[in-house]
């Protein structure tokens, strides 16, 4: 039976829509520690049963009343739909009864070392995001939506994301039991949401092909940027509370949740050249891609997210390549080596991506950071599942790689840009924030 949403549950969703979204930092993620109690682990399952309906909603509301007929592409309401029913999922699950001594517990910080609680981490303003530039605030004052993102202040202020509450063995079982459950709800939601990024894609390919456009305009470039900044927060908000639950996988001391607290940049970028590389010679039918020299510091180690710097590496290396081999031809003996170098600086780790593939026309930038932009003749069919693993990634085509990958370099505070010399090859600067304190860019 399909799932349908009620005229109440419309309300709900527009009322939520008029809160802000709470940002957090990487270093507030990491401040749960490796083990959390199941007191300070019930917390943030409050918190996000408060955090996740807003942004959810946030959603619901924007693709609901994007311009132009795209809202009513049948992938557009699709996603809509998934949105708002795990907006519903999430806000009545059923909270537990817990009696007055449990919630004072909870309610009172715990002390560390016989001192007071630990303090959360300041976070930092990007500065190479403007403030509001991803943020639905900014969606609403462009006169695309009617209602007051501040909403009521008090209550985004009085939402906080980490707190430490005493690690006793006696939780009453109710908060165990809701955890698992508030748990196996993320879960379920997290692979109803695997393939909206191609579900998305193939609702602007609808669009396009409905109102015969090649490109997209400004504004819904800006909504894809919102929409899947917005999505890359959600999705790490959920990945890393299942992962702080389910303390079974958590072998490695280095890792809190998805967060590696010794994440190797040498290791991680070697296994994308390798990835990149492998897509390479599958595609073009190589024997053997064109090499790739890396220069880094053997035991560079920083605070972040293995899988979001392993993607934006596997991205632009191979759209290096692919630029190399087409440059140069299938048939060349040896094609030019790219380099890779990575630089440590005090604010952020730069690794920087030069190839010789023919460079890109000054014109042409612009349109690089634009979705749905390719130089592919034939855009390969949508796979569901193409974002889920390197191996299942096509050469290029959907033009998503360099947006999607400038998004997760933003998303903890650092960013990826281009330069070219057109007829000799490209420079793409990948910056990492290394102190981990920017916040989610929401505000």
């Amino acid at each position: 039976m399909s799932w349908k949403k009620s005229g109440m549950l419309v309300d709900t969703i527009k009322h939520y829509s008029g809160f802000p979204a709470t940002g957090v930092s990487l270093r507030q993620m990491v401040q749960f520690g490796e083990r959390p109690s199941t007191g300070t682990l019930f917390r943030a399952s409050q918190f996000l049963s408060e955090e996740l309906p807003i942004r959810l909603a946030h959603r619901v509301q924007e693709l609901g009343e994007l311009p132009d007929g795209l809202n009513e592409m049948p992938s557009i309401k699709k996603v809509q739909d998934w949105y708002a029913q795990s907006f519903e999922e999430i806000t009545t699950l059923p909270r537990p009864h817990l009696s007055k001594d449990v919630r004072d517990r909870l309610m009172k910080p715990s002390r560390v070392n016989g001192g007071s609680s630990k303090i959360l981490a300041e976070t930092t303003q990007n500065p190479s995001v403007q403030k509001g530039q991803y943020s639905s605030s900014s969606w609403k004052q462009n006169g695309n939506g009617n209602g007051n993102e501040t909403g009521d202040s008090k209550k985004g202020a009085s939402r906080r994301y980490f707190a430490t509450v005493e690690d006793s063995k006696d939780w009453p079982p109710e908060l165990h039991d809701y955890n698992t459950r508030f748990a196996d709800t993320l879960n379920h939601i997290k692979r109803r949401h695997d393939s909206v990024v191609t579900t998305v894609a193939q609702g602007i390919l609808e669009y396009k092909r409905k109102r015969q456009r090649m490109q997209i305009d400004n504004n819904i470039q800006a909504f894809l940027d919102r929409f899947y900044m917005s999505r890359i927060g959600i999705r790490m908000l959920i990945g890393q509370h299942i992962a702080l639950t389910d303390q079974s996988h958590n072998k490695d001391p280095a890792y809190v949740g998805i967060i590696c607290t010794k994440t190797n940049v040498r290791d991680l970028a070697q296994e994308a050249i390798e990835n990149a590389r492998f897509v390479c010679e599958d595609h073009y039918g190589l024997f053997d891609a064109p090499k790739i020299q890396l220069v880094c510091p053997p035991h560079l180690n920083f605070m972040y997210v293995p899988g979001h710097l392993s993607h934006m590496l596997f991205e632009t290396l191979k759209n290096s390549l692919r630029a190399v081999v087409e440059t140069h031809g299938q048939d060349k003996e040896d094609f030019p080596v790219t380099k890779v170098v990575v630089a440590e600086g005090k604010e952020d780790i730069t690794i920087k991506i030069s190839d010789e593939g023919g460079g890109i026309p000054r014109s042409a930038i612009p349109l690089v950071w634009t979705y749905m932009y390719t130089t592919v003749d034939t855009t390969p069919s949508l796979d569901p599942d193409f974002d889920k693993s390197d191996f299942k990634a096509p050469m290029a085509g959907f033009g998503y790689g360099l947006p999607i990958s400038r998004l997760y370099a933003r998303y903890f505070g650092g960013d990826l840009k281009l330069i070219s010399m057109e007829g000799y090859g490209t420079d793409v600067y990948l910056h990492l924030n290394r102190l981990s304190s920017s916040s989610e860019p929401l505000q």
